[in-house]
């Protein structure tokens, strides 16, 4: 049975997947294609008239729909159950969103190839648009068992509603899961069959108590406490910094310091199984990029241990930080916005290495994302890293990074190398991931506070605006550096 939505709650989905045992696993095999044989009805039913199937509501597609089923003689002979028949409305309703907006996307593109200035750039947006996408002629979803569907839950086993090929029949299945995480209740399944196993995947769900929005949070309590990472694509990979906002004083104080390793083991071993992948690529003559391979069983094994991997170090790290900003009674964790990253030209196994590395980087923040709401209610966001390394959080001023320090990079910080040194222009040197941090979340705070904000290490009691407020040309608000915002004035 499907948890009901509490008032202040919000409603966490997770799944876990269960292996099953039946006398009957034909029965699972008709029903699964009865189910995939519904859902393409109503796909054709709904794509013979694609606008008002778009401006209809998700409330009302069962109304709209369920219905015309009876109109199929063969179909309405098989009695299907009205749980089922709901079912194959939802998928049919996905596959038919996911064409139209599909469609509508390449007409964009043979618009923008037409409008094309030159006949040569014309063919080449043309070929890059591609042919038009058009619906599946069939579909092979698992069986989505809704509560109505499925009786006497034991933990052990159940009885579920399936076709013989003449009747409806209840059937036991046997399965066994993990046990369920605390909080956690059993909602609807879906029934999988393959040529190899039977799977279940219980779709699990618990409320979540709300902690409010953040603007009450700052209303009540005038302050906002944060973690603010910087991701890396060396050691450390991340490098977080707790930092608490007064929207009274505009200061901000820094209260910890997360720094996570094992990115350079990471890409150690994943550069060696990618070496070994571009050599047996290179004796069979095949040029293609990373997972886009002619055959795909080639090197299957060696994708596979490099695909572990990485979610083994995406699911160790975003633990990591989760835990570490609940400790530390953070509302929110802060990202920059990794959107623009694009791997370098070099050979196929180092460059295929820096995207993978761009990937988990990625991967590392969705999973975040999802574990702290889950988890704890903590919020996340993403904002523009513009001009967060190249600024001393202390004093707002512009710093030298990277190459552009100079000979310090040979005796400070040795083990980081180029690229890990600022130098601000009062000649001090800090950490470049440790600033960036700090920029990140004093960006963030002098956004959210609508104010200009000050950075107070330990010990200093003089402060300086670093990050404020501004009025960009088109009009919008955005957060620059104190020295950005005094070479605009001057300017």
């Amino acid at each position: 049975m499907a948890l009901k939505k509490q008032k202040g709650h919000f409603q966490v989905n997770e799944s876990i997947l269960a292996v099953v045992s039946t006398k009957e696993p034909q029965y699972i095999k008709l029903t699964q294609d009865l189910f995939n044989r519904t859902v393409m009805f109503y796909v054709y039913k709904m794509s013979a008239d694609t606008q008002a199937f778009i401006s209809t509501k998700s409330q009302e597609l069962y109304s709209a729909y369920e219905k015309l089923i009876f109109d199929d003689d063969s179909l309405k002979a098989l009695s299907i159950p009205q749980d089922l028949r709901r079912a194959a409305i939802k998928k049919a309703a996905g596959v038919v969103k996911s064409w139209h907006s599909n469609f509508k996307r390449w007409e964009k593109r043979i618009q923008v190839s037409k409008s094309a200035k030159t006949l040569g750039k014309r063919k080449r947006l043309k070929k890059k648009a591609g042919k038009p996408p058009v619906l599946p002629k069939s579909t092979n979803f698992p069986i989505q068992v809704y509560s109505a569907m499925f009786k006497d839950d034991t933990g052990e086993s159940l009885l579920v509603k399936l076709w013989t090929g003449n009747c409806w029949q209840w059937s036991k299945i046997q399965y066994t899961c993990r046990e369920l995480p605390q909080g956690y209740v059993k909602g609807t399944f879906s029934l999988i069959y393959s040529d190899y196993s039977l799977k279940l995947v219980w779709v699990i769900q618990k409320n979540t108590e709300s902690k409010g929005k953040l603007v009450d949070h700052i209303k009540a309590f005038g302050s906002l406490r944060i973690l603010s990472l910087d991701l890396n694509l060396d050691d450390p990979i991340i490098l977080g910094k707790v930092l608490s906002g007064c929207e009274g004083t505009s200061v901000v104080v820094e209260l910890a310091t997360l720094r996570i390793k094992g990115n350079n083991r990471l890409n150690h071993l994943r550069k060696r199984h990618l070496g070994l992948i571009a050599k047996a690529k290179s004796q069979t003559n095949t040029h293609t990029e990373l997972d886009s391979l002619v055959d795909k069983s080639m090197c299957r094994n060696r994708w596979q241990e490099i695909r572990n991997l990485e979610k083994e170090i995406v699911e160790q790290i975003s633990h990591q930080i989760v835990e570490f900003a609940n400790k530390h009674d953070c509302q929110i964790i802060v990202f920059e916005n990794l959107k623009s990253l694009n791997p370098s030209h070099k050979k196929y196994s180092r460059r295929s290495n820096i995207k993978r590395s761009n990937w988990v980087a990625k991967k590392i923040q969705k999973r975040t994302e999802t574990k702290a709401l889950n988890r704890y209610s903590i919020y996340t966001t993403r904002i523009n890293p513009k001009y967060t390394s190249i600024t001393d959080a202390i004093t707002g001023d512009k710093c030298l990074r990277g190459q552009q320090v100079g000979s310090l990079n040979l005796y400070l910080w040795s083990d980081s190398g180029l690229g890990k040194l600022v130098k601000s222009p009062n000649g001090k040197v800090y950490d470049a991931s440790d600033n960036a941090a700090r920029n990140i979340g004093i960006k963030y705070l002098a956004g959210k506070f609508e104010k200009p904000m000050m950075f107070k290490p330990q010990g200093l009691e003089d402060v300086v605006i670093s990050w404020q407020p501004s009025t960009s040309s088109k009009g919008n608000v955005v957060t620059l550096p104190s020295w950005c915002v005094l070479n605009l004035s001057n300017a």
